[in-house]
């Protein structure tokens, strides 16, 4: 999913972090040289602060990083900045986390007040699960079919039509889901029926107290009140639930982490790229071969699979705990807050409107408590350091080989 996301879904941020940072002058484009060299500085700046970061399982901003090192480079090599594209993309980080904590919280109360508190959890599950599945993937793939560019020959009637048939076929899925569940837990409890439907033997202190709650361990009736199981049993089986759409919700989420954040890594290479094949030519808009989202693409899901898991534990895990109902609700709030970014062309933070999701989803039971202030000060630290490290990084490396650029065409 992130691959996809980044072949599908990240050209046009791509254009804005390689083209609209910074403001190229002409003395910049008459000496292309300095000007790749510049690119390859941004990006070595971008990456020392992002693997010190990693392994230090701090979950940093790579756009913070790629914005603060093009930042270094207009300042060092006497370019000058788009102060109005830093301040819309500086907006982003501040609005996006805000957004995506608005979101998430109100997609959370929801959950709780139409399912996890109902009376009855497993009945409200049933009833509400289908049309919360179909409108999530009715939305998302509006974006998906709207935006990405294999798709772009869709008319929007066509667009339409296939979101409206997934999210049926979403909702019909949820809906058996929901509906199996039920089956399996309720009716062996119920009737004393095994799940290889053979009868359960009964305890002789179940008597005919099964249907009215008073069965004893073991036979048709236990754990159960007037006929159906206790309310924690029913919001033990909604959180059982919520586990498997969270697959769907962390896949969604990587699609839209892929399509934002790779413009990071790719965005200053396309714009070197641009300069070569147009003989040392760069407009304000440069042009993204399919072959470099690829290659973006399979950089970020490899950095994923092999350095990931520090970063993994800290959201995970040592932030505050999430349950599967908390956990839908983060991933999908920051899916599509960052998905209609990306529509947008903000190169918003995937990283900041995560940690703002959990973060609001954490104390929305008015339990402060429940959030690890010393991790959440540690991220805030790293997050406020991101841009002037990243910044001094491509300084250094842009002034200590610009000496070597006069003997580069004769190397070549």
């Amino acid at each position: 999913m992130e691959f996809a996301g980044a072949v599908l879904f990240g050209s046009t941020v791509t254009k804005t972090i390689s083209s609209g940072v910074v403001a190229v002058g002409a003395a910049a484009l008459t000496a292309p040289l300095s000007y790749m060299l510049g690119m390859l500085a941004v990006l070595v700046g971008c990456t020392a602060w992002m693997v010190i970061a990693t392994n230090f399982g701090l979950p940093v901003s790579s756009t913070h990083s790629v914005v603060g090192a093009l930042i270094g480079l207009a300042i060092v090599s006497g370019w000058g900045i788009n102060d109005a594209a830093v301040q819309r993309i500086v907006a982003s980080w501040f609005l996006s986390p805000l957004i995506g904590a608005v979101v998430a919280t109100s997609l959370y109360k929801l959950i709780s007040i139409t399912i996890i508190n109902a009376k009855r959890p497993a009945a409200a599950t049933r009833k509400f699960l289908p049309i919360l599945a179909g409108a999530a993937s009715f939305i998302l793939t509006l974006f998906v079919l709207g935006k990405g560019a294999r798709f772009a020959a869709l008319t929007p009637d066509h667009v339409l039509y296939i979101a409206l048939a997934l999210s049926l076929a979403c909702a019909g899925i949820s809906g058996a889901l929901a509906t199996a569940v039920h089956s399996k837990q309720y009716i062996p409890n119920k009737f004393g029926v095994n799940t290889d439907g053979t009868l359960a033997p009964q305890s002789p202190s179940s008597g005919s107290g099964a249907g009215a709650g008073g069965g004893g361990s073991g036979g048709p009736g236990a754990g159960m009140v007037g006929g159906q199981l206790s309310v924690v049993e029913q919001q033990e089986d909604v959180e059982r639930i919520f586990k498997v759409l969270q697959v769907v919700t962390a896949c969604l989420l990587s699609f839209s982490h892929g399509s934002n954040d790779v413009s990071n890594a790719i965005g200053p290479f396309a714009a070197m790229y641009s300069m070569w094949v147009n003989n040392g030519r760069i407009g304000s808009m440069v042009s993204i071969p399919m072959w470099v989202l690829v290659l973006g693409g399979l950089g970020i899901s490899t950095g994923l699979a092999l350095f990931g898991r520090p970063v993994m534990e800290t959201v995970g895990t040592k932030i505050t705990k999430l349950r599967p109902t908390m956990g839908f609700s983060v991933e999908l709030s920051t899916a599509m807050t960052v998905l209609i970014a990306s529509e947008l062309g903000l190169p918003v933070s995937t990283t900041h409107t995560l940690i703002g999701c959990i973060v609001a989803i954490g104390i929305s039971n008015g339990d402060r408590k429940a959030i690890n202030n010393k991790v959440l000060m540690s991220i805030a630290a790293s997050w406020g350091i991101t841009l002037p490290v990243s910044a001094l990084v491509t300084i250094v490396f842009y002034l200590l080989l610009r000496p070597f650029l006069p003997v580069v065409p004769a190397l070549l």
